[in-house]
C-alpha cells in the first residue's frame, strides 16, 4: 500500500510547531539507509557459491546449506571465515595452504568483485552527508552489523570520512586457521575505517533496543531533542528512536526490494541475517513516523527547519 503523501518532507520549511532545539547530531543506520544491502549481498554470495562449486565439485545445495549454518551462527552473511568453518570443507583443513590457495581465495575474490561492483550509496547520501558536515552536525553510525563488516563497507564506499563515530555490534576475532597475510593485515589495521571513534556494542543492544542510542546520547552529551535517528526499518530503527526520545526519520526508500531479489536472498542467506538487514514493512504493522523521506538528502530540510 503506498505511503500517504503527507509523510514526505515537502519543499517548504518544516512547520514552526516542530522547531524545537536545533539538531546537533544525526544518528544513521547503515544497511538499507545509506546503501542497499540486498543489491550487493545477493550477487556476491551467489558468485562465491559458484566458485566453490567449480573448485570442489560439490553440489550447490550442500554448499549453500553449510554456509547458511555458519552465517546463522555469527549473525552475518559476511563472516570472512565461513568457508573454513563450514562442515563440508573440514576434510581439506589438514593441508590448509592448498585449501587456501585453491578454494578459499578464489571464492573470496569472487565475493569481493561482486561487492565492488554492486555496493553503491543511495541517491542523495553523499550530498546529505556533505551538508551535515557543512552545518557542523555530527554524524554517527548505529548498525546491527558486526564492527568489521560495517567498517569495511563504509571504507569501500568512501563514506567513512564523514563520520564522527560508529556504533556497531561486536566484531569477530581472527581464527587460527587463516592465511598469514590476513592476520598481518588485521594487526596493521588494513581493514579498519577512517572513523575516529568506533564502539562495539553487545548483542543485547541490537535494535529495537534503545541501548545504542542511549549510549550515543551519553557519549556526545546531547539532549535527545537535539538528535535525529534515520533508518529504513520502522520496527527497529524508529522504535529505538521513539523509546530513546529522539526524532525518528524513516528512510522509506530503503524498504523496496525487488521480488526476484527476495526469492534469491531467501535461498542463499541465513533467515536471521535477512530479518536483521531487510525491512519488511506492511500497512497493517506500519506506525506512522514523524517524518519519512524519499532520499537521504531530505534530512537537511528537516534540520534547517528545526534551526529556523
Amino acid at each position: 500500500m503506498p505511503i500517504q503523501a503527507n509523510l514526505f518532507v515537502s519543499e517548504e520549511a518544516v512547520p514552526a510547531s516542530k522547531r524545537k532545539r536545533p539538531i546537533k547530531a544525526v544518528v544513521t543506520d547503515l544497511d538499507g539507509t545509506l546503501y542497499s544491502w540486498v543489491d550487493y549481498i545477493v550477487p556476491a554470495l551467489e558468485a562465491m557459491v559458484c566458485s566453490l562449486e567449480s573448485t570442489t565439485s560439490m553440489p550447490r545445495i550442500r554448499i549453500v546449506q553449510s554456509l547458511k549454518e555458519v552465517y546463522e551462527k555469527y549473525g552475518t552473511n559476511e563472516y570472512a571465515f565461513a568457508i573454513q568453518e563450514s562442515k563440508i570443507f573440514h576434510e581439506f583443513n589438514y593441508d590448509f595452504d592448498s585449501f587456501n590457495a585453491l578454494i578459499i581465495w578464489p571464492a573470496r575474490r569472487a565475493f569481493s568483485e561482486m561487492r565492488r561492483r554492486y555496493l553503491r550509496p543511495y541517491r542523495g547520501v553523499v550530498e546529505g552527508l556533505t551538508g551535515l558536515v557543512e552545518r557542523g552536525v555530527k554524524v554517527v553510525g548505529l548498525t546491527d552489523a558486526p564492527r568489521g563488516s560495517a567498517e569495511r563497507r563504509l571504507k569501500q564506499l568512501g563514506l567513512d570520512s564523514y563520520f564522527d563515530a560508529l556504533y556497531a555490534l561486536e566484531g569477530f576475532p581472527v581464527p587460527d586457521l587463516v592465511d598469514e597475510q590476513v592476520k598481518e593485515r588485521e594487526k596493521a589495521g588494513y581493514y579498519r575505517s577512517a572513523v575516529p571513534k568506533v564502539v562495539e556494542l553487545p548483542s543485547s543492544a541490537e535494535k529495537p533496543s534503545p541501548r545504542g542510542l542511549e549510549q550515543i546520547l551519553q557519549d556526545l552529551e546531547f539532549h535527545p531533542e537535539e538528535v535525529m535517528m534515520v533508518g529504513d526499518n520502522i520496527r527497529k530503527d524508529m522504535a529505538a528512536a521513539a523509546e530513546a526520545g529522539v526524532m525518528g526519520v524513516w528512510a522509506e526508500y530503503g524498504t523496496y526490494v525487488p521480488p526476484e531479489y527476495r526469492v534469491r536472498l531467501d535461498i542463499i542467506s541465513a533467515r536471521a541475517v535477512t530479518r536483521k538487514n531487510v525491512a519488511d514493512e506492511t500497512c497493517e504493522q506500519l506506525e506512522e513516523p514523524e517524518f519519512a523521506i524519499s532520499n537521504f538528502g531530505r534530512i537537511l530540510k528537516i534540520i534547517d527547519g528545526r534551526s529556523g
